[in-house]
């Protein structure tokens, strides 16, 4: 049986200057994946943060008391109905500790905030634990490195509404 640690975080918008920590983050965080390890080493390209995210808004850093980013999200509004979880990632020290969970809740949030009926996310490897966060299946995508679940959330039901 596995034991699971709520981590006291802090959730606040990523500062401009921490887009270079936050790849790295990024890199960190997909390396446990050993389907992208490979593919991710021999395209370092495929992680990237842009500048732009950050400025927009759209990227959410979970920080720790020392004010260290223990992980990130990234969310998109794609239109007046749907909003994306474009990016979602955790340390792998701090993994299954609650810090994705806050983050998928704090964009959930977010979204209603914003109007958004739906939250979707492409799933690779992590399909669990968004079905795990309400989140359906509701097709499939192509991505850079082959073929990942799209996923849905119906923001009105997972509140309650």
């Amino acid at each position: 049986m596995a034991v699971v640690t709520c981590e006291v975080v802090r959730l606040r918008d990523a500062l401009r200057t921490e887009a270079g920590v936050l790849e790295a983050l990024q890199r960190r965080a997909s390396d446990v994946w050993p389907i992208y390890r490979e593919q991710l080493a021999a395209n370092p390209d495929a992680i990237s943060l842009p500048q732009s995210f950050i400025d927009n808004g759209w990227v959410r850093a979970a920080v720790v008391d020392n004010d260290t980013a223990v992980g990130f999200s990234v969310l998109m509004p794609a239109d007046a109905v749907v909003h994306e979880l474009d990016g979602l990632f955790v340390d792998p020290a701090h993994m299954s500790r609650g810090v994705g969970r806050a983050l998928v809740e704090d964009a959930a949030g977010r979204s209603i905030a914003g109007c958004a009926r739906y939250l979707e996310v492409t799933a690779g490897p992590a399909r669990g634990f968004y079905e795990g966060l309400a989140f359906e299946v509701v097709g499939s995508a192509e991505t850079r490195f082959g073929r990942a679940v799209r996923m849905r959330r119906d923001l009105r039901r997972a509140d309650g509404s």
